[in-house]
């Protein structure tokens, strides 16, 4: 079988790259990369693996995609999950590599799209990339497409669907279908668990019958972890809170420092001989907005390095020997939850001073998933903080804080699992067309 690849951050996503590994020992896989980054993804993917360029469109090309994509911005239909969609539209200005123009232009079309009839769907947007011709040229002899969310490359993925081959798309984290509106009717869609093809059916009215569960990729590291015999040291020599942070824009991240030390501060008072282990958010870059934690005497930082990004089992250890893992609303945080280490949600944050941070931890996949009622771990208030932080202390009510909630939506399965299962569904669904 040849399988045709469109997917996005393969240098950083080391499951994408072990999954087509497994599929690279059987079937001949084509993975598609914008020009300029085929260097740097080639270092990362087995030589097994065909890299073919996407051509980069010309200047008149080019503003006329910039000019629809704009229109869609503005008046394309979105999820019925309004208010994650345009937090994370509005966090997504907050990048410091978006011109001044850009920003403003984006505000500006966002704020329009609140007022607005938003009537263009996703496929309506594809169909008109498809009269914008480029030299970029699909294989014509693959027999099946996999995608990933976000969908890395509009205008390619436009081809694809017009060839009406199968085309398969993982909905790859389990925030995509409330924060996006990039959810074509016109390809089969793969879930981690029941409650994402719900997601999907719910907020962005996609056919049931087009929705798979399968499982989660990034989650067979943590199958691989329990099932490793290997007997490496323990991470530090201290008891720990260990705390992931989630946020990657400087100002949304110096909110979530504030109250990282604000938690330093309490653990301070109620266990002053553990400390407070940090995990920046490793796609933040700016590691000076962490400075302010690095001078409290009982912060560590968690050091990040670019061998540690693709060394899950790293934090995994560490997960597992801590007293407690904090976050802000993070995929970690729901990681954390295979552990018999309690996993909790900080959801302590001022909605007026810090609107922004308040936003983000109460986006929908947060509220469905970790803050849902009772069974729940959950941190709402100082006090809240302080109860917490001083049984986890007097080890009095380990049996109390349990992550069952959240590990029980979804059995943990490994890549020598997963990768057949894909080609099962492959295969099963080419029988029946």
């Amino acid at each position: 079988m040849k399988i045709g690849v469109l997917a996005q951050y393969l240098d950083t996503r080391s499951d994408i790259r072990t999954t087509l590994d497994f599929l690279s020992r059987e079937h001949e896989i084509v993975v598609y990369v914008r020009g300029p980054e085929v260097q740097k993804v080639s270092q990362f993917i087995n030589d097994d693996i065909t890299i073919v360029p996407i051509t980069v469109f010309n200047g008149f090309q080019k503003v006329l995609c910039l000019l629809w994509q704009y229109l869609y911005l503005m008046l394309g239909k979105m999820p019925a999950s309004h208010y994650n969609y345009y937090m994370t539209e509005h966090v997504k200005l907050l990048n410091p590599a978006l011109k001044k123009w850009q920003k403003t232009i984006q505000y500006l079309l966002l704020k329009f799209s609140k007022i607005l009839p938003c009537f263009i769907h996703y496929d309506h947007y594809l169909h008109g990339l498809t009269l914008i011709k480029a030299r970029t040229r699909l294989h014509p002899d693959i027999d099946v497409f996999l995608c990933c969310t976000e969908i890395y490359h509009d205008w390619l993925f436009a081809q694809i669907l017009a060839q009406h081959k199968p085309v398969w798309t993982y909905v790859y984290s389990w925030d995509h279908p409330c924060k996006m509106k990039t959810f074509s009717k016109r390809t089969h869609y793969l879930v981690w668990h029941e409650g994402i093809k719900t997601d999907l059916i719910k907020l962005q009215n996609i056919n049931p019958d087009s929705i798979y569960v399968w499982g989660a990729t990034q989650f067979a590291y943590i199958f691989d972890h329990f099932q490793s015999k290997s007997n490496p040291p323990v991470p530090y020599d201290f008891r720990y809170i260990y705390l992931g942070c989630a946020t990657g824009y400087d100002k949304l991240t110096s909110q979530e420092v504030d109250y990282c030390g604000q938690i330093a501060a309490v653990l301070q008072d109620i266990a002053p001989e553990w400390k407070l282990v940090v995990k920046p958010y490793p796609f933040q870059k700016n590691s000076v907005v962490y400075d302010k934690l690095a001078g409290l005497d009982n912060v560590v930082i968690d050091k990040i390095t670019a061998k540690s990004k693709n060394k899950p089992h790293e934090k995994y250890l560490k997960i597992q020997y801590a007293e407690a893992f904090f976050h802000f609303g993070t995929t970690l945080g729901y990681e954390a939850g295979y552990f018999t280490t309690p996993s909790f949600l900080i959801d302590l944050v001022d909605p007026q001073k810090d609107a922004l941070l308040h936003r983000f931890v109460h986006q929908y996949q947060n509220v469905r998933y970790l803050n849902n009622g009772a069974g729940y771990n959950v941190i709402k208030t100082k006090n809240d903080l302080e109860k917490v932080l001083q049984n986890l202390s007097d080890q009095t009510a380990d049996a109390k804080y349990t992550n069952e909630k959240i590990s029980q939506v979804m059995p943990l399965e490994s890549f020598q699992t997963l990768v057949p299962k894909l080609v099962y569904l492959f295969t099963k669904n080419a029988e029946t067309r």
